[in-house]
């Protein structure tokens, strides 16, 4: 068997070129009560619906399920499947005592072996399952965990069929002295996934059966509100037959991430069923589980971990394009990125019809799909993997949700209607309709492009008497001002209660640079189709000449907000590399190099930028404790990988290096295990060692990281590429 590949120390990456992404962890990790319990995993489903949990298998977050499906697509997910528990029924015979050294926490009086580990509210960590891992790795879309107790080593490898709210998972047994008796328990549950249920006193329904299937409508309460039907099918095994307490509750298991993060952290959840089967190597037991409107789809005539590696396989070759692009690592991202594109129902018309769009979940295990977020992340988790029609599709999706001129800021979900509090969501869709039209062939990109020019005329020319929010164009200097008391339109968006951390009302000096970058797109839209531009150009040249106003000449930097409530603001922030990394930056030449010099020295790290300078009194070196606390440091120094984007198109535009963009990347590759093993976490702190925080894998962490690939071949670097 293969040994565990570690994270390398830091400063001895490898080039990139030769970088192999560390998606196979050993004992050393595995078997560790605290590594364990501190990597995760994540699959997910194009519907918005995933699964997720430790390597050790204990059940940390609120959000830790082996189906979470996504009930009302793609933004309202329901915990279903909790886990599975395993153990060995009387493993411990005396001859195998006599081989193997049992684990000193094991009752000594029990035969069982368990497989399974969990943390209670009375009693701490307990079944301690994981010190038999021997290996947990992601390979072609599925999660394996191995576990080995003496000469018996047993697999188990999960899938989650693409487009269904169902989770497929086999047991083989790889190696065994003799034939073992594996017991399986499926715990189940109902509520929202960002709602914990303990005390809930429902029964599941039994539907009609058979002896390889258990049908069951769990039913919805004050805690849940859904009804929700559910299948589980086997091969290989049999069902137990149920007991005199049909159903038992398993009430106390505590969510220790939760409690550190200062929420709820007690749950309880429901046994669904028990199947047991009498194993000899080679022997594979199947256990799938299915939910919702996919209740009735059986897999067990096909081969989902197959159609998954095929399917990933056909990902790769489409986003090969540029064949210098460095592997595997961008190879890895790219399969990765198609975990965040999904359906998004569009509004209905007038006879009630509704229609399927696309769009970008902005972070999983806990966000839905966001405006801002999609718009950012699109060129790399769309462009970069040559996937233009599906980039096409989202922008059309969020077309139709257009209104006064600003997009949604983002879907709530439950059924709630879209949140429209945000200047820049709207300004960003322009920049990612400006580089899809670049990256579209010739013969339909002007057809495309005019088929968004509604759009993008009523999201420029809206401001100009003024929209909601106090969203609106100064006549004297045709810049954009935006910002209500206790209200946040930028990205900073962070409030404690009614308190706004980081309050930039004013103008802020990414939204002008997307302003001045939109106008420019305009133009040019124009010129391409032959039409008059409606003022763009005039209106850009205005903002270009008024963006000295945020120039401060004595720093080297631009100020991040002028004419705010209180005036300028120098705050030292990343913001400014959004306003020179657009595509179309108000400024560039000298003082574009002495904003890049500055923002180095002061907020790079070696995964993404700082929100505030260190130099800052009011700096927050670590993203920690409870939500008020980890809101304070949120964009008040802690590290976000997505601003390298900006960082990194600044970087191209100055000094025009693909290497040196290839060195920056490089620092990544610990990144993509550090935490969860295949995806890119949403923060970090600012302070080193830089550990990681909030969302498990973040849309726009994943796709500025490949549209930096990009900008590192020669391909993505001229100055018409999508990605310049």
């Amino acid at each position: 068997m293969p040994g565990p590949r570690h994270i390398h120390a830091p400063g001895m990456e490898p080039p990139l070129e030769e970088a192999r992404p560390a998606m196979d962890l050993g004992p050393a990790i595995c078997a560790d009560d605290e590594e364990a319990r501190a990597r995760e995993w994540l699959l997910t489903n194009g519907r918005g619906g995933y699964a997720c949990g430790s390597v050790a298998g204990v059940l940390d977050r609120r959000y830790h399920a082996f189906l979470a499906a996504a009930i009302e697509p793609p933004d309202t997910r329901y915990v279903v499947l909790a886990k599975l528990d395993e153990r060995l029924v009387d493993f411990w015979s005396e001859d195998r005592e006599r081989l193997v050294d049992r684990d000193p926490e094991d009752d000594p009086r029990a035969d069982d072996c368990n497989l399974t580990s969990d943390v209670w509210a009375e009693g701490g960590l307990s079944g301690f399952g994981h010190r038999h891992l021997v290996r947990c790795r992601m390979i072609d879309g599925a999660i394996e965990h191995t576990w080995l107790v003496g000469r018996t080593r047993l697999s188990r490898r999960m899938v989650m069929p693409h487009g269904h709210d169902a989770i497929v998972v086999e047991y083989h047994l790889e190696a065994t002295d003799r034939p073992v008796e594996l017991a399986v328990k499926s715990i189940g549950s109902n509520r929202r996934a960002d709602l914990l249920a303990p005390g809930a006193r429902w029964m599941p329904a039994p539907e009609a059966g058979t002896d390889d299937e258990r049908r069951f409508r769990l039913p919805g309460d004050d805690r849940s509100g859904a009804e929700i039907p559910i299948a589980i099918r086997i091969g290989g095994g049999r069902f137990e037959p149920l007991g005199e307490e049909p159903f038992p509750w398993y009430r106390g298991y505590r969510l220790e991430t939760e409690a550190r993060r200062g929420y709820d952290d007690i749950d309880d959840h429901v046994e669904l069923t028990e199947v047991r089967a009498s194993l000899d190597t080679g022997d594979v037991l199947r256990i799938e589980v299915a939910a919702g409107v996919g209740v009735d789809h059986d897999f067990r005539g096909r081969n989902p971990f197959d159609e998954e590696r095929e399917r990933r396989a056909r990902l790769l070759e489409q986003a090969r394009v540029a064949e210098d692009s460095p592997r595997p690592l961008r190879d890895l991202l790219v399969a990765e990125a198609d975990r965040f594109v999904v359906t998004r129902p569009l509004p209905g018309d007038a006879a009630g019809t509704r229609d399927e769009g696309a769009s970008i979940i902005a972070g999983y295990p806990w966000f839905a799909d966001w405006g801002r977020d999609t718009m950012i992340s699109l060129p790399g988790i769309c462009l970069a993997t040559g996937r233009i029609d599906i980039a096409r599709e989202i922008l059309t999706t969020f077309a139709r949700f257009e209104r006064d001129g600003l997009l949604p800021n983002r879907f709530p979900g439950a059924g709630s209607s879209p949140e429209y509090n945000t200047a820049d969501a709207s300004l960003l869709f322009i920049e990612a309709v400006g580089r899809t039209w670049r990256a579209c062939p010739d013969a339909d990109a002007d057809d495309f492009v005019r088929g968004m020019l509604p759009t993008i005329d009523s999201i420029l020319e809206a401001p100009i008497d003024g929209t909601l929010h106090g969203i609106r164009i100064d006549a004297e200097d045709g810049l954009m001002t935006q910002g209500e008391e206790g209200l946040q339109l930028t990205w900073m968006d962070a409030r404690i209660d009614e308190e706004v951390v980081t309050p930039r009302r004013g103008k802020a000096v990414e939204i002008n640079g997307l302003l001045h970058s939109a106008l420019v797109w305009r133009s040019r839209f124009a010129r391409s189709l032959g039409e008059e531009d409606r003022g763009a150009a005039d209106r850009a040249d205005r903002i270009r000449d008024a963006f000295g106003r945020f120039w401060l000449p004595d720093h080297g930097y631009l100020a991040d907000v002028v004419d705010g409530p209180h005036g300028l603001d120098g705050s030292l922030r990343p913001n400014q590399l959004i306003a020179t990394g657009c595509a179309h930056p108000p400024v560039v030449g000298d003082r574009a190099a002495s904003v890049l010099e500055t923002c180095e020295r002061e907020l790079l790290t070696p995964v993404g930028l700082r929100t505030l300078s260190p130099e800052d009194t009011r700096y927050q070196p670590r993203y920690e404790g409870t939500q008020a606390e980890r809101d304070a440091a949120y964009h008040m120094g802690t590290s976000w990988p997505w601003l390298l984007g900006p960082y990194l198109r600044t970087h191209h535009r100055v000094h025009g290096d693909p290497e040196a963009i290839r060195a920056i990347l490089a620092g990544f590759l610990p990144e993509v295990t550090r935490r969860c093993l295949n995806g890119i976490a949403e923060v970090h702190d600012g302070d080193e060692p830089h550990r990681p925080g909030g969302c498990l894998s973040q849309a726009w962490s994943v796709g500025e990281v490949l549209a930096g690939f990009e900008l590192a071949t020669g391909g993505g670097s001229t100055p018409d590429s999508a990605f310049a």
